[in-house]
């Protein structure tokens, strides 16, 4: 049986009054809507209040639940929102570590190519994933939904329009501007690290950004 048709049949069942579908349902997304939420947020107890709100929201709203889309993909666009809506309640009160979480943290290490790597670049690279993720939340709350949708979790572009409601132009457009402020805001760190010849290959994210300059 595919996900999917698991997740219609776990609905149907709790709508029918079964409890532990309900619970079943938050076995097959939790881990996914955890690591969503960490990948943001970068704090384990905040993710974890997150997934909480999620899934108190998804309950709420399953009982008048039509599928035209997964449930999953509505819970997905939900802990984004969330998730957006503390990290920029944080930036307003303090300064967010953006490399937070303990070394036992899921996504606490930047994903970084296989291969020795010395101290130098280790830290040009964690110093671009900051201003990375900096730039990102300065861009206007939609374009820094679809470029993290698309940049940071990879999504195809007919999911990522299924997430925000919108057609698929709309979110190529999206991503333009996106990119484009992206590149304007990050364009003094490149300058700078152009010319203090930095090696940055090996971080995933940095490569896809840099070759849209």
């Amino acid at each position: 049986m595919s996900e999917r048709a698991r997740e219609a049949e776990l609905i149907e069942a709790h709508r029918a009054g079964d409890r532990a579908a309900f619970d079943q349902l938050v076995d097959l997304f939790k881990q996914r809507a955890y690591n969503l939420a960490y990948r943001w947020v970068e704090n384990r107890e905040d993710a974890l209040d997150i997934c909480q709100e999620g899934f108190l929201r998804m309950h709420r709203a399953m009982q008048g639940w039509r599928p035209k889309s997964s449930i999953f993909t509505w819970l997905y666009r939900v802990i984004i929102n969330l998730s957006i809506d503390l990290r920029r309640k944080q930036s307003r009160e303090r300064t967010v570590p953006l490399e937070g979480g303990s070394a036992s943290s899921p996504h606490a290490e930047l994903p970084i190519a296989s291969g020795e790597i010395g101290p130098r670049r280790a830290a040009g690279m964690k110093e671009l994933s900051r201003s990375i993720q900096e730039a990102a939340l300065r861009l206007p709350k939609r374009q820094q939904k679809a470029f993290v949708l698309r940049f940071y979790e990879g999504l195809p572009i007919r999911e990522i329009a299924r997430i925000m409601r919108c057609s698929e132009g709309a979110v190529k457009a999206t991503l333009f501007q996106g990119v484009r402020k992206m590149r304007k805001l990050l364009a003094p760190e490149w300058q700078q690290r152009e010319q203090g010849n930095y090696e940055m290959q090996g971080y995933k994210t940095s490569h896809q950004i840099s070759h849209l300059r």
